[in-house]
């Protein structure tokens, strides 16, 4: 267990609001695990970038992912600020999505922290997004 996982999230739709996708990029222990999603509503990019959060929670609960610590990066600095209890929540349609992170977030055994990152340093998770998008 003395090691960190990395988990970059990246949710994306076309156009806002629009179809949207979800993509995960994990490094555990030396491998690398990749996850692209379509969502099936319409969906605003603030929508998506919640689902791709929720999805790598339920991958650590779901996977019984245990570390020293577990970082997730968004590039969204919107759900980090409200996951982080920096902003208030004040949108209906988010409010949900992020009871419903935070309750996940409870579950999980291992220290948790969710970070902001440039865009271009989430190339990998902004591509599977993307590539979820269905026309």
């Amino acid at each position: 267990m003395n090691f960190v996982v990395k988990i970059f999230i990246d949710g994306a739709c076309q156009p806002n609001p629009g179809s949207g996708g979800v993509g995960i990029y994990i490094v555990l222990n030396k491998s690398e695990e990749k996850y692209s999603r379509p969502l099936k509503d319409i969906v605003t990019n603030n929508i998506a970038e919640y689902e791709a959060l929720i999805l790598a929670l339920k991958l650590i609960l779901d996977k019984d992912i245990t570390a020293e610590e577990v970082q997730i990066f968004s590039d969204s600095k919107l759900i980090c600020m409200q996951f982080n209890n920096q902003w208030k929540c004040k949108d209906a349609k988010l409010l949900p999505l992020l009871r419903q992170a935070i309750e996940l977030h409870s579950r999980i055994k291992s220290p948790l922290k969710l970070s902001l990152i440039p865009r271009e340093e989430n190339s990998i998770a902004d591509k599977l997004a993307k590539s979820a998008i269905l026309p």
